[in-house]
């Protein structure tokens, strides 16, 4: 029985990986959605996040099953609690992803034409959200707490072009709407960057739940601003025989992230999947060709 609960341990860690990553995949769409007026990408990705929420719910009930049924204690409950907490705000990001498609949808029914200037700064932001979110992954993945210590920072470039962003918009010149309807159709498009904005902090308070899995410390962002490094790595405790963190198992279930956005120790352990990949494919050939 403790080997059978061992495993749906892992297993609940590795679909938490996975939905992070269809998360992280599904906010580029909406994005690229937006950008460029795509309205079959937009219905896409709005789908998407409806599956996004379905794994979310049945992950959230598998974990509350093992509590219920395995009466897990120490590392292991800690283990369900953070999946739990990160689960809880996965959902909260896959509801800015879908504002955001749905956004673009409004954006393409209402025609409406952002500035050359705005669309920039989208562009920009996102680009800051999506290593926020990389980052973020890499932290969980790699059980590193350094990373987690920097992503306030990382954080801080998000919310700048927010602000730029509406501060370039009241400088221009509001446009000639026939109807209210139209003026709801502007507010919604001009709120994708708000979007962006939550997303960068959602995915930030994800991962500060690390460090309740890894020393027991209930701490969010701003206490971590105060802690020194090694401070925190000294209140590591250890882990139960079910809490099994191996990186480079993990990282399997985060590989269709863009490299670049990713922390380099992530980058590596992706890179030698897919290094591994090739060898295996050109084993199967090399046997393929004997026969």
């Amino acid at each position: 029985m403790r080997k059978l609960f061992s495993r749906q341990l892992v297993e609940a860690r590795h679909e938490m990986l996975s939905i992070y990553e269809a998360v992280d995949l599904t906010l580029h769409d909406a994005v690229t959605a937006f950008l460029t007026s795509d309205k079959k990408l937009a219905n896409k990705t709005k789908k998407s996040t409806l599956q996004i929420d379905a794994r979310c719910a049945n992950l959230e009930a598998v974990c509350y099953n093992l509590i219920a049924t395995q009466g897990p204690v120490a590392s292991d409950f800690r283990l369900l609690q953070t999946i739990i907490y990160i689960d809880f705000n996965l959902q909260r990001m896959t509801d800015k992803v879908r504002q955001i498609a749905r956004a673009a949808k409004h954006k393409v029914k209402a025609d409406i034409e952002l500035p050359s200037e705005l669309n920039d700064l989208i562009l920009r932001e996102a680009d800051c959200v999506y290593r926020v979110v990389g980052s973020s992954i890499s932290a969980l993945v790699n059980n590193d707490m350094s990373i987690v210590c920097g992503l306030s920072d990382q954080d801080e470039p998000v919310h700048q072009i927010y602000e730029e962003f509406f501060r370039t918009y009241n400088r221009m010149s509001a446009p000639e709407l026939s109807d209210d309807n139209s003026y709801d159709d502007l507010r919604r498009t001009i709120m994708v960057s708000r979007y962006l904005d939550r997303a960068a902090s959602i995915s930030i308070d994800a991962a500060c739940r690390l460090t309740f899995l890894l020393t027991g410390q209930r701490l969010t962002a701003s206490d971590l601003a105060d802690i020194d490094e090694d401070e925190l790595e000294s209140m590591r405790v250890p882990s139960g025989e079910g809490v099994v963190l191996d990186p480079k198992t993990d990282a399997q279930y985060v590989a269709k992230l863009p490299l670049d956005e990713v922390g380099e120790q992530l980058r590596r352990l992706i890179e030698s999947l897919n290094d591994d990949d090739e060898v295996d494919a050109d084993d199967d050939e090399a046997v393929a060709t004997e026969e």
